[in-house]
């Protein structure tokens, strides 16, 4: 008799000693009895936030993971424990700002914020700010520009790195230099040439983001061949045109889109040459006394 309660008391205290040893399973609980246990007890949400952040950082760490993959996000998965009621501080902090943390701030990063939340973040709506004709004065000297040029059998002074040719692309200033060398009217020479003719009309030039249109009226046209058609027109850049003279000498960036009758329209940006060359006719005619 005495040897079984002896075993029976072995027995109790072996219960008792596996179940202090055992680690309860807060997953295994109704989610109403893990919400207790987690206000409980906020260390084990902190530690398990933790872990899991270390997790996802290994992750992303590894140069074979894929850093797009979000499955495993920490942020806005995890319960925060709630605030110490014991500091007013952050529970008042918390109640203004709608935060479910608070954060303290210096007096110079208060000052900081305020100063960030007293600017005007409304938008606002500016005006047509496209470029006008300046008299600048010309820098350049005819010893320098002069390189640049070619004076054609027609008088036509020109840059040297444009071609005239039926079967070129090309958007120039030109003007005629008489025998005193006296220059004519600025002029606009716009050469087309594709395998599907346009008939343009109308052209946009689109610099720096705004739009100038132009109306060209000399046009030409014919083919080379059975496959391509080609385009031209060459007039004089009346006063109308100044701010348009202006603004293609003194470009960033130029997309010219050339509009026809046949409903199409042809669109192509400037190279920087061309740009140049705009820049230099410019520079030159105004040197040897011309005028808008």
């Amino acid at each position: 008799m005495k040897r079984y309660i002896i075993l029976l008391v072995a027995a109790l205290l072996g219960a008792l000693v596996v179940g202090a040893s055992t680690v309860p399973d807060d997953d295994d609980k109704d989610p109403s009895i893990q919400r207790g246990i987690r206000r409980l007890h906020p260390e084990r949400e902190r530690a398990k936030a933790i872990q899991k952040l270390r997790q996802q950082m290994s992750r992303k760490a590894d140069p074979n993971a894929d850093p797009w993959d979000t499955s495993d996000e920490v942020w806005g998965t995890v319960d925060l424990p709630p605030l110490d009621t014991r500091d007013s501080a952050a529970v008042e902090g918390h109640r203004l700002n709608g935060a479910n943390y608070h954060t303290r701030k210096t007096a110079a990063e208060q000052a900081a914020l305020d100063s960030l939340l007293s600017l005007d973040y409304s938008i606002k709506e500016y005006g047509y700010r496209s470029m006008k004709w300046r008299d600048l004065p010309v820098t350049a000297t005819l010893d320098q520009l002069m390189p640049y040029f070619v004076l054609d059998e027609d008088g036509d002074c020109y840059s040297r790195y444009v071609s005239r040719a039926k079967d070129s692309n090309e958007v120039f200033f030109v003007f005629t230099l008489n025998d005193d060398s006296v220059p004519g009217p600025l002029r606009m020479c716009v050469q087309y040439c594709a395998d599907d003719p346009l008939d343009f009309d109308q052209m946009v030039f689109t610099i720096d983001g705004y739009d100038y249109p132009y109306y060209p009226s000399n046009h030409e046209s014919g083919t080379i061949g059975d496959n391509l058609f080609w385009e031209t027109s060459d007039d004089v850049l009346h006063p109308a045109y100044k701010d348009l003279v202006y603004a293609l000498a003194h470009s960033n960036w130029v997309a010219l889109k050339m509009m026809s009758t046949r409903g199409i329209h042809h669109v192509k940006m400037l190279t920087d040459g061309q740009r140049e060359d705009f820049a230099h006719t410019l520079d030159l005619y105004r040197l040897l006394g011309g005028e808008l």
